[in-house]
């Protein structure tokens, strides 16, 4: 991407701040813009990005709002930025689109959609990353209006932050994000609902894969209740087929049907291991889990890493599951199978104490 290149991101949440930050480190002249003023002045102060004054013109608008007011925006930029290609940042699209069809050919043509698929269930400025994006799919979602040019600068952004461009169109986008992001946000939310009027006595033995599978609860109702809105046909498809499911496993728990039961656990085995891995191969390999358990101090997970680092043992995953009333926590640390040995002999040197 030319260092010339200037660009206007519209809406200064968690990801189009994100994106203001990432350019401005490449040394990229970057604007930012937001009805709240407040949240504007914390992005302007993360990212090192400028106010839009309403006036400069720039190469690229970045629409990064709720989708509600996506495609109203747009048609407000289009003439006061004649010249700049725009792309929204949305996980919704035919419906934003759908509203863009009275535009001039020569309007659509400056038009593309586009969707990183990253984020974090906090939001925010405040919550930004730089490297958000890294090694993260970017979906680009051309019109058959959508000129050559205007795509290539989107797919020259999505690279310039790090991500993996993806082509998709508009249809196969909106169908794809409904079963791999829009369901498992209502599947977590309803699960954790269940918490709500739950005994304090059962929440407290909530484990590891409670918080695992509600970890995306914690998302922005008011933002994620227009995206569920705006691909509502996908997501209620999505949605109807795995609560038929579920009743059926109800039902087969009712009847004792073990061998049913069994069956839904088998394809849950193989449908996670579709999901892609590391450096993109095989979601599925052998690896060996080493517990420790860990004494919640500062440094205590620096000098884990270090002694892992220190036997030239490579870690494949980390997760960390706090220990309910006590300053400890347990550790696992996921390693190649062949090296799960000498992390434990290293670890056990170094004074930790190895959950066997």
């Amino acid at each position: 991407m030319s260092n010339d290149q200037s660009f206007l991101v519209v809406g200064t949440g968690l990801i189009g701040t994100s994106i203001a930050q990432r350019l401005v480190s490449h040394g990229l002249h970057v604007l930012l813009t937001d009805t709240d003023t407040d949240v504007l002045e914390i992005a302007v102060t993360k990212s090192g990005a400028s106010r839009w004054d309403g006036l400069e013109l720039v190469d690229v608008v970045i629409i990064a709002t709720p989708p509600a007011v996506v495609s109203a925006l747009i048609k407000d930029l289009l003439p006061r930025q004649p010249h700049a290609v725009i792309t929204d940042v949305s996980s919704v699209k035919g419906s934003i689109f759908s509203q863009l069809r009275e535009l001039s050919t020569s309007d659509q043509a400056r038009l593309v959609g586009s969707h990183p698929m990253a984020g974090r269930e906090v939001k925010g400025p405040a919550a930004a990353l730089g490297e958000l994006f890294v090694d993260r799919p970017w979906v680009i979602s051309a019109t058959q209006f959508s000129s050559p040019a205007a795509l290539e600068s989107v797919r020259n952004l999505a690279l310039s932050l790090g991500a993996v461009p993806m082509e998709r169109t508009l249809s196969d986008h909106d169908r794809a994000v409904a079963l791999v992001s829009h369901t498992p946000q209502i599947v977590s939310s309803v699960l954790a609902g269940q918490l709500r009027q739950a005994d304090a006595a059962d929440v407290e033995l909530a484990g590891q894969g409670l918080r695992d599978t509600t970890r995306i609860a914690s998302s922005d109702p008011e933002l994620w209740s227009q995206i569920l809105s705006g691909n509502a046909l996908q997501v209620a498809s999505q949605v109807t087929l795995i609560a038929q499911r579920l009743n059926s496993v109800a039902q087969a728990l009712l009847d004792g049907d073990e061998d049913f039961i069994r069956e839904v656990l088998v394809q849950g085995n193989a449908g996670r291991d579709r999901l892609p891995g590391k450096h993109g191969g095989p979601g599925h390999v052998a690896v060996g889990a080493v517990m420790i358990r860990l004494d919640d101090k500062p440094g205590e997970l620096a000098r884990l890493f270090a002694v892992a680092a220190a036997a030239n043992v490579n870690l494949e995953d980390v997760r960390i599951d706090h220990s309910l009333g006590r300053m400890t926590g347990l550790v696992e640390l996921a390693v190649a199978l062949q090296s799960e040995a000498k992390l434990v002999e290293a670890l056990d040197s170094a004074g930790f104490v190895v959950v066997r």
